[in-house]
């Protein structure tokens, strides 16, 4: 059916062929499809859509025609949510074969025309959002599919929190076998978070996004979780560890990066396994030097000693902000990053509010802890030498 305006832009009656006539029937077509189309649009729009659900609608092509409120809030600075193809708008999001599977399910009868999983959409300056994603079918006549609704539900903050429980948990493990890890452990958290949000702020490594900064928060605190399986004996001992008891100290190391290893995060094993490598390759376990240490671990390096040089210990006395600062600086690029220690340099008046806020109400002198061990090689020339 023609309207005015279609009658004047394409006036068959004047048409000078019939080739004229076919082409003006085939646009006219197209446009009581497109009309038709618009038309169904608003019909399940209006029957389906939610602007307090965060959801999409697709036509048959893929083509966002529908965004509800909550869809545009949640998705805000991640994508510019127009109709455009689904994949288009998403394209940072699927892996490739993702891709692939999701096309695959939609164009599947055994499949239901139907594809349910979980999509990480990213963004630069703001964290992976991760969203369990459904695609439901809707049929026309005939049975074709003519619509998608696309829904949306959060799982990473769900995830991350039940995580943290878990480690929270782990952490307490650690703090019933010795009490002197705690104010530490969270310190170490604070240091390490820190040098990752100046690192961020100096945008000169791509993997440290806010992503980078969230994890190494949680997991810094994880760093010696592998003392859970260190023999109280060793752990306790108010003397000096021998060479064999040391031995057996260092492989707090691997026992953490083992019970870590199911996390779904590597950052988690990275910084538990290497936090004690050094970076001219004097360290353990495993002797790594340079770049090959992972950048996490190589942060909580110089957090963690920060503060095993402020503690004090039978062995010591208590050190300044002042003379921690000093030692740091000497082992740059035999203990310590060389860029990270300048970072350190940069941030170090925050380091020393951290540890006045958050130090320890009574330190206590009633055991030797492994991380002691690491405070005393940094008066030594490498590691292999604590037992002289």
């Amino acid at each position: 059916m023609k309207d005015e305006k279609t009658e004047d832009l394409f006036p068959a009656e004047n048409a000078d062929d019939s080739g004229q006539a076919e082409e003006v029937q085939i646009l006219e077509e197209e446009e009581e499809d497109f009309i038709q189309d618009i038309s169904d649009a608003d019909r399940i729009i209006r029957a389906v859509g939610n602007d307090c659900v965060p959801m999409l609608i697709l036509n048959e092509r893929m083509i966002i025609v529908y965004c509800s409120k909550a869809a545009r809030d949640l998705f805000e600075g991640y994508y510019y949510l127009t109709e455009r193809p689904f994949f288009n708008v998403f394209h940072s999001s699927p892996t490739r074969e993702t891709f692939r599977t999701i096309a695959t399910s939609l164009n599947s009868p055994e499949k239901g025309y139907t594809w349910s999983g979980s999509l990480a959409h990213k963004a630069p300056g703001l964290r992976t959002l991760r969203t369990k994603t459904t695609f439901l079918p809707l049929f026309g006549q005939e049975k074709k599919t003519v619509f998608f609704v696309v829904l949306f539900e959060i799982t990473d903050a769900r995830n991350f929190f039940d995580s943290g429980k878990i480690l929270t948990s782990l952490l307490k493990a650690v703090e019933l076998k010795d009490n002197d890890t705690g104010a530490h452990n969270n310190r170490v958290s604070y240091y390490s978070q820190r040098i990752a949000q100046q690192l961020f702020a100096e945008k000169t490594r791509p993997q440290v996004d806010m992503d980078f900064i969230d994890n190494i928060t949680l997991f810094a605190a994880m760093h010696d979780v592998g003392k859970i399986g260190t023999p109280d004996s060793i752990l306790l001992k108010a003397g000096k560890l021998t060479t064999m008891e040391w031995d057996i100290m260092k492989e707090h190391t691997i026992n953490g990066a083992f019970i870590l290893s199911g996390f779904p995060v590597p950052m988690a094993k990275e910084i538990a396994l290497s936090h004690h490598e050094w970076w001219d390759g004097s360290g353990y376990p495993y002797k790594l030097s340079g770049e090959m240490i992972p950048l996490p671990a190589r942060i909580v390096a110089i957090a963690d000693v920060y503060d095993a040089i402020r503690m004090r210990r039978t062995y010591k006395a208590a050190f300044s902000h002042e003379e921690a600062v000093k030692i740091i600086l000497e082992h740059q690029g035999t203990h310590f990053d060389p860029d990270l220690v300048r970072v350190f340099a940069s941030i170090q008046d925050e380091f020393r509010d951290i540890w006045e806020e958050h130090k320890d109400e009574e330190t206590s002198v009633s055991s030797i802890l492994e991380v002691q061990n690491a405070a005393r090689n940094i008066f030594l020339a490498h590691p292999q030498n604590a037992d002289n």
